[in-house]
């Protein structure tokens, strides 16, 4: 299995070509695992499975496991989100994460990460605050939560003085607004329920086409 140093370039790489993180937030374990797996059965290269999720670290050692099984290594990477504390930190990085997304600012959180080779996305809403995270060398700050503040509209005016500080979408929007946010000034998107809608938990056809119109917009398609 891909060490916890070699996978920092490998996510980015798979964050370049596919910019999407599935986010799994749900208060059940059982759901969170069928989550997770039709997501990376779809074509997500990046799955969060954050610590809002009961069990969570436990969580990600079973999905690690599920791709030990195949040849090769990811993706999809595993990663964790709501990575608040530098408990939280470390709990991840003991479970194998291989991403950390955090919804704040925080520099031992980002120390750890670093000292863990993992690729960091840690949140910020403020210009100060995603100026600091970008100090904190995080590969890309998450600008959450967007809606509520504006939305695109938002974005592009905090990256009229950032423009040169690589951003992530997120804090609900659906599928189908990831143009404006793009239009923005967003490289990368951060999306939960819509990309598995109110589908069957069985209906993998549907997850595989939300998914995939996702990543087409995701990447500049129509």
């Amino acid at each position: 299995m891909t060490t916890l140093v070699e996978t920092r370039p490998q996510v980015a790489k798979s964050i370049a070509q596919a910019p999407v993180i599935g986010v799994v937030r749900t208060p059940s374990p059982q759901e969170a695992l069928r989550q997770a797996r039709a997501l990376a059965a779809a074509g997500v290269e990046l799955v969060e499975i954050t610590f809002s999720v009961p069990e969570a670290p436990r969580l990600v050692r079973e999905l690690l496991a599920d791709r030990a099984v195949r040849p090769g290594d990811g993706p999809p990477w595993i990663g964790m989100g709501t990575v608040t504390t530098a408990t939280r930190a470390r709990e991840a990085i003991a479970a194998g994460a291989e991403f950390l997304v955090t919804p704040n600012t925080n520099a031992q959180v980002a120390g750890l990460a670093r000292q863990a080779g993992l690729f960091l996305v840690m949140g910020a809403l403020t210009p100060t605050e995603v100026v600091t995270a970008a100090e904190l060398e995080a590969d890309l700050v998450k600008v959450y939560p967007l809606p509520p503040v504006g939305g695109p509209a938002y974005l592009a005016t905090i990256r009229q003085p950032l423009g040169d500080i690589r951003m992530l979408a997120a804090g609900g929007f659906g599928v189908e607004e990831i143009p404006a946010y793009r239009a923005a000034g967003a490289v990368a998107f951060g999306l939960a329920a819509p990309l598995l809608g109110a589908a069957p938990a069985d209906d993998a056809p549907e997850t595989a086409r939300r998914v995939r119109r996702a990543l087409d917009l995701a990447r500049g398609g129509a």
